[in-house]
């Protein structure tokens, strides 16, 4: 029988957050899936160091390739 719960890590042990319908001592396989969730500042945070390091001339050469789709896509053949 397959179930898809949810459930809390909490103290190293999975708490589900629904009863479950299981026989005491039953065995089970668990597969994890987790949702990330990341804030706002986080995101801007992250993308304020992505030219971190690069000079102006690297980082406008950066910016030009990212914006030449050309790069992105396979001519197809002839």
């Amino acid at each position: 029988m397959r179930q898809t719960i949810k459930a809390r890590y909490h103290d190293g042990v999975l708490e589900p957050l629904e009863p479950l319908t299981l026989a005491d001592e039953v065995e089970v396989q668990v597969t994890v899936e987790t949702t990330a969730t990341i804030s706002a500042d986080d995101i801007l945070r992250r993308a304020a160091q992505v030219y971190q390091g690069l000079t102006a001339e690297q980082v406008a050469h950066v910016e030009t390739i990212a914006l030449d789709r050309r790069h992105f896509f396979r001519e197809p053949a002839a």
